[in-house]
């Protein structure tokens, strides 16, 4: 600027001195201008001028020598308003009524800087209304009193020494310059005659209008040769930093007005784009581009902004030097872990609609923006709408966000899933923030959801080979999660900074949709859903949840406690076991049942979150009610209660109360089990532990009625070992009940027994040993008409009479030695006493019977098969 004013002052001393010494003649005016230039350091190197027919002064060439250029100009003309000879240097721009001049040609001779105070305080942004409104005033009210108008000028910047004429050449720049009282035109073009920038402007009584066009690409150059007079920060950064290969293209174009004091523009940017190699710290290369359209508005303490619809800025990363620089930059391991899986090397930014800014209340009001990433393989695009800030402009700038609406859409890969699923996580959250007094809000619209799919769930970290092998890992197709609610995070108090945890509480409810829930060899839900309300922090959390497999309610949980060690409850009451079965559900042995309920409770406290299994939970279980078949066994009313701690994998019963007191009460009642040996009554108590894949089980204190006696027994343990002894006791067993199991023709047998079997087991077979039974009350024996006695009565004389007297023998005593081999063959030592009123004398037989108890047994399905389907059914 004081160059400018340099030049024109010059300018104007020589043209009054021209014209004195042309009509005065006087020596005494040529050595005032002379006075007056050296007080600037300038000199006249050229003059040629005269005087036209209409008295104008016409300057055929002019050169100057100032300290800060060399200024040729030719062919010039100075029109009057006034005659020439009422000429004084203090009116002298009210004589001049235009200035013309043909060609000009400037080249600077040194760099010209601005000077920055260093005591320059802060502006307060609310006061940047006022000073634009002053910057407009300036703009409005500044006039040329000389109507000045340049057909053509050329501009040389300054260059070093070392610079040949070819570049500076290449470097100097063309133009075109007119100003009146109404007008200002600048016209800049380049060595190649191309337009830089370009300035139109109208003034109309106390308002303007202006028109601004600049190519940003030869903007930048004729910038970088004029380094100096930018502001320090500007200067440093693209200028003198290190790294100085940088580029810029684009247009830019902005229709400004200025009409009763309300400022209004009008701007494009089309076609930007910055490329530099190096961006901030130690990011890598960055390259910016954008198509930007938007007007603006400033009218008293208030400012508008509105973006075009199709405004965009694209922005892109070199991806691996990024992400090392946001890792040196971020010390969570997770969200490291989150930006390296999820890298991004272009982010497009979408302005919408309108921003206000109120420079009276503080505030301001945006539309919102959203950001595309566009690298990825479905992108990411987070949304902000309805944004809301307050500030505060003291020493410095401080902006405060109040609200917003959010929503961020796409899929994103998380490291903690992928020991359950390789597949990204596909995002849909729309929500809103708002700051309150002490917390902010973070509230969760109905419309957000979380699905992972092709899901599997282990239950622990174990490497123990044969542990994975025995955990059933269920399976999961698909999850949807659906949130709603609010997050609340209090503000930088004491407590929040020294747990980060302290500050966070949650009001939310959850829809979890699983879809094919598979668990080996167990069960297949098409449907699973869970819903949840969550309440609390996570330091005293309190998580409800129902569970519905295919609309049928199965499971009440509840989590609460600290979020890291929670405990945990399952339970559900009066669940009907058809209703179960019903479900895709495999149990380990086949059942058909037309009734039953099932209950249970489980709980623990999770302090082992890595292995799950590690940690040791209490199930109380109870069936109640069950009729109906158990592996094509016919069983009524069956009711069973059992408590059971699970702790690595195993399931055992518990054998002592809370307070360690044991307790021996039959659990396990069957009113009646329906087979070739119809048992009633029966009642036991049960003991079950459940390792390693294998199950088995101790039954004590088991009674129960069968062929209209009673049978009890002590202990049993299945499956069976050499050391276990398993002791029958038989009371009253009807002889007449026991025949039907196997009728022989011609063969009848009443009475009642009682006795005692002890049952060994060598490891393949059954033995029995040492058994004894003994009627109860008097008996009736009678063989006849059955084909094998016949038989053997031919056969011998003594079997003869043993088998008469057996025809009807009405028996007072009966007694068997029992025992049985590893055959299966049971034998029978047998003593019996009666009376045979047919042959009118006493008996006395001692018979040995060999009987094949174990194809009995088979033929009644009590056999081996069934624990091997109870072992296949519960393995993997």
């Amino acid at each position: 600027m004081r160059f400018f004013k340099v030049t024109l002052a010059i300018f104007l001393v020589i043209v009054v001195a021209l014209v004195s010494v042309f009509f005065a003649r006087s020596s005494v005016v040529t050595s005032l201008v002379n006075d007056y230039l050296t007080q600037h350091n300038s000199t006249i190197r050229c003059i040629d001028f005269t005087v036209n027919a209409e008295f104008d002064l016409v300057i055929t060439k002019l050169c100057i020598d100032s300290p800060y250029a060399d200024i040729e100009l030719v062919d010039s003309i100075i029109e009057w308003r006034f005659e020439p000879s009422n000429l004084a240097i203090d009116k002298i721009a009210e004589v001049i009524s235009a200035i013309k001049i043909t060609s000009a040609k400037v080249r600077v001779k040194t760099d010209v800087g601005l000077t920055s105070s260093p005591t320059q305080s802060h502006v307060p942004l609310n006061k940047l209304p006022s000073s634009i409104r002053q910057l407009m005033y300036g703009i409005a009210e500044f006039t040329l009193p000389i109507a000045i108008n340049i057909d053509s000028f050329s501009y040389q910047p300054f260059f070093a020494d070392s610079v040949n004429d070819t570049d500076k050449a290449k470097q100097s720049y063309q133009g075109k310059f007119s100003a009146n009282t109404e007008k200002t035109f600048l016209s800049l073009f380049n060595a190649t005659k191309a337009q830089v920038v370009s300035l139109d402007l109208t003034r109309t009584e106390a308002d303007f209008t202006a028109n601004l066009n600049a190519d940003l690409a030869k903007l930048k150059q004729l910038l970088k040769l004029h380094h100096s007079i930018l502001p320090p920060a500007l200067s440093e950064l693209l200028i003198h930093r290190k790294n100085t290969a940088w580029s810029v293209t684009g247009k830019f174009s902005s229709q400004i007005g200025w009409h009763k004091q309300v400022l209004s523009l009008k701007n494009k940017l089309s076609n930007f784009s910055f490329q530099t190699k190096q961006g901030f710290a130690q990011s890598g290369s960055i390259g910016v581009g954008a198509t930007l359209a938007w007007q603006a508005s400033l009218a008293g303490e208030n400012l508008q902004i509105d973006f075009a619809k199709n405004s965009v800025i694209k922005l892109l990363f070199e991806q691996q030097k990024l992400t090392e620089f946001f890792s040196a930059q971020v010390n969570d391991k997770q969200l490291k872990q989150l930006v390296a899986d999820n890298a991004m090397h272009k982010v497009a930014i979408k302005p919408l609609g309108l921003i206000k800014v109120d420079f009276k209340q503080q505030n301001i009001t945006s539309d919102g923006v959203t950001l595309f990433s566009t690298n990825l393989t479905k992108p990411l695009i987070l949304s902000f709408n309805n944004i809301a800030f307050n500030y505060t402009d003291e020493s410095e700038l401080t902006v405060n966000l109040q609200k917003a609406q959010f929503s961020l859409t796409g899929q994103a890969k998380i490291a903690q899933l992928q020991p359950y699923s390789t597949r990204p996580l596909k995002l849909n959250i729309t929500g809103k923030i708002t700051q309150q007094s002490d917390v902010w809000l973070v509230g969760l619209g109905q419309e957000t959801f979380i699905e992972i799919t092709q899901l599997s769930l282990p239950l622990t970290k174990s490497t123990d080979a044969k542990r994975k092998a025995a955990q059933q890992a269920p399976s999961i197709e698909s999850l949807i999660s659906r949130w709603q609610g609010n997050v609340f995070f209090a503000k930088n108090t004491e407590k929040s900074l020294d747990n980060s945890h302290a500050g966070l509480t949650f009001d939310l409810q959850v829809n979890n949709q699983v879809s094919h829930f598979n668990l080996a060899k167990t069960i297949h839900l098409n449907a699973l859903e869970l819903n949840s309300k969550l309440s609390g922090s996570l330091d005293n959390i309190v998580i409800n949840t129902n569970v519905i497999a295919e609309q049928l309610p199965v499971v009440m949980a509840k989590v609460s406690g600290d979020i890291r060690q929670p405990k945990v409850e399952l339970s559900a009451n009066n669940l009907l076991i058809t209703d179960l079965l019903a479900l895709k559900v495999k149990p380990p042995v086949p059942l058909n049942l037309i009734d039953g309920k099932l209950n249970y409770h489980l709980s623990g406290h999770i302090k082992n979150s890595a292995d799950l299994l590690a940690n040791p939970m209490l199930l109380a279980l109870s069936i109640e009610d069950v009729t109906g078949e158990v592996d094509g066994i016919w069983l009524q009313e069956l009711h069973w209660q059992q408590k059971f701690i699970i702790e690595n994998g195993q399931v055992k019963s518990l054998t002592a109360d809370i307070n360690g007191n044991a307790k021996v009460i039959n659990n396990l009642t069957i009113a009646k089990i329906e087979t070739a040996i119809p048992i009633t009554q029966l009642s036991t108590n049960t003991l079950i532990d459940f390792s390693e894949g294998e199950i088995s089980l101790v039954a004590k204190n088991t009674h129960g009625n069968l062929l209209d006696g009673r049978f009890d027994i002590v202990q049993v343990q299945w499956p069976f070992s050499k050391d276990s002894v398993m002791d029958v006791k038989l009371t009253e067993i009807d002889l007449e009940k026991l025949l039907e199991l196997d009728k022989k023709q011609g063969i009848v047998v009443t009475g009642k027994v009682s006795g005692q079997f002890p049952i060994f087991y060598d490891g393949e077979k059954f033995l029995i040993k040492e058994g004894s039974l003994h009627n109860v009350g008097d008996g009736l024996i009678q063989v006849y008409n059955n084909p094998a006695v016949v038989e053997l009565k031919s056969s011998s004389t003594e079997l003869q009479l043993a088998f008469n007297a057996l025809e009807n023998l009405h028996y007072h005593h009966l007694t068997s030695a029992v025992s049985m081999a590893d055959d299966g063959y049971m034998l029978l030592v047998t003593e019996i006493k009666g009376r045979n009123p047919d042959l009118d004398n006493e008996v006395n037989l001692n018979l040995n019977l060999s009987y094949d108890l174990l194809g009995l047994l088979e033929s009644l399905n009590i056999t081996e098969h069934f624990e091997n389907k109870v072992i296949k059914g519960l393995q993997p």
